[in-house]
């Protein structure tokens, strides 16, 4: 672990408020729940959509127009991770569905678990946790796990956003809630919520508050809850191991030792899109988006129509003040650099950093010197730097048959990206260790 304060956001105790983002002109919308899935498209172009119609569909998950208007094109565009995918090129044209709308709030726990599940996946709710993965693909994993527990995370898992920790600040009963509705479609006894230790004299309180005064009437009958102090002065702090490590350090006793992959992990965003589906009966048109970075004029924490372009984004913040040079989604430590200003924001999409050439060190990859770096600060105590090599030097067939041992290893990897931040040839040790672990998960 090294401290957060290396990455952490400049706007931390700036963004105490959100605004809606501008609505786009042209909604260019993401077809394809990542670059590798085969997209069902239940829409042509000239025909009109309303705002929240489905118009495809991923691996079974639902894909909603975020805006109403004709469909121009559907096109191949660059997605947020810097590939290529399916998108619908919509115009913006017509009155909206649910913008500007009150919508009647339905009781939930009126719903069976089956009813719940479907409408999540209807909603096209993602949990953005780690990677964007459907939730209702998840809850079928941890329900044939035999899994009781929901592990709730308030904070931002990469120190250079503040998402989810103002998602938490702001919307805290409807996160809770969301996360108690999560809960009742795998029959799970067990909330435990994880929340930052600095924010202790803020969320503590309120989280004790919520619990006494509201108890099963808010969460439902035979709900445990549960809360559990992070350190998120260090980094990593919130992938699952490092949640799982405080949760052991907190509670003592053989059922908390067991708390792992096998439970369902969300985050504060994940759980108020549950609730706006299952409560509100809206689908996932719109995320908060954290926009920052030097090159431009202001910062913001903006909610955003899914299929809004950076450029967009860019012209709301007035523009560019300083020449940019880099484009990093989802934070400086964790996150991805993409090349375009034509991406559009899709649900997995928390932050946006624009940084200028001054702030950009020279990325020039040189061979690796074995200077052990990587080694030291891995949090997991993998050889990042062992593992690039297998897989630079040999194919993978070739590496997992050699080095077996090496290559089963990168399953602990919680891709924080440290090794990427201190090693001084510049090699991508990280998104090495990423396509090595999908390989071996496709295994």
């Amino acid at each position: 672990m090294v401290s957060a304060s290396n990455f952490i956001s400049v706007d931390k105790d700036i963004i105490v408020s959100s605004i809606n983002a501008f609505l786009p002109k042209v909604a260019v919308i993401p077809l394809c729940e990542d670059d590798d899935s085969v997209s069902e498209v239940v829409v042509s172009e000239g025909m009109r959509v309303r705002e929240g119609d489905i118009i495809a569909k991923s691996k079974g998950l639902y894909i909603h127009s975020s805006v109403p208007g004709i469909i121009r094109k559907i096109e191949q565009r660059q997605y947020s991770n810097g590939k290529q995918g399916l998108c619908a090129v919509i115009e913006l044209n017509g009155s909206f569905s649910y913008l500007g709308k009150p919508s009647a709030k339905q009781d939930w726990k009126n719903y069976d678990a089956s009813t719940i599940h479907f409408l999540l996946k209807e909603a096209g709710v993602v949990n953005t946790f780690d990677r964007e993965l459907p939730v209702f693909t998840q809850i079928k994993k941890v329900r044939d796990a035999g899994s009781s527990i929901v592990v709730l995370r308030l904070f931002d898992s990469d120190p250079s956003y503040v998402t989810e920790s103002f998602v938490s600040k702001h919307f805290l009963p409807v996160v809770l809630e969301g996360a108690a509705i999560l809960a009742k479609t795998f029959g799970a006894k067990n909330l435990m919520i994880a929340y930052s230790a600095s924010e202790k004299n803020i969320l503590k309180p309120e989280i004790d508050s919520i619990i006494k005064e509201r108890g099963a009437s808010f969460f439902g009958d035979g709900l445990e809850v549960f809360t559990v102090a992070t350190d998120t002065k260090k980094y990593p702090a919130g992938t699952m191991h490092d949640i799982t490590a405080a949760i052991k350090k907190t509670y003592k006793g053989e059922f908390f030792s067991k708390v792992g992959k096998k439970d369902l992990f969300i985050d504060s965003a994940t759980a108020m899109s549950v609730y706006n589906a299952i409560v509100l009966g809206r689908p996932v048109v719109s995320d908060f988006v954290h926009v920052t970075g030097d090159c431009l004029n202001t910062a913001a924490m903006l909610n955003v129509r899914i299929g809004t372009t950076l450029r967009d984004i860019v012209e709301q913040c007035g523009g560019f003040k300083r020449k940019l040079s880099k484009i990093v989604i989802n934070g400086i430590v964790s996150g991805r650099a993409v090349s375009s200003l034509d991406i559009p924001i899709n649900r997995g999409v928390k932050s946006v950093e624009f940084i200028p050439l001054h702030s950009v060190k020279i990325q020039n990859s040189e061979n690796c010197v074995r200077c052990g770096n990587c080694r030291k600060i891995c949090p997991v105590n993998l050889w990042p730097g062992n593992l690039y090599r297998i897989f630079h030097i040999q194919d993978i067939e070739t590496a997992c048959k050699s080095d077996k041992d090496a290559y089963k290893s990168v399953i602990l990897c919680t891709e924080c990206g440290l090794c990427n931040s201190v090693c001084p040839s510049r090699l991508p040790l990280s998104q090495t260790i990423s396509l090595l672990k999908g390989s071996h998960n496709e295994k």
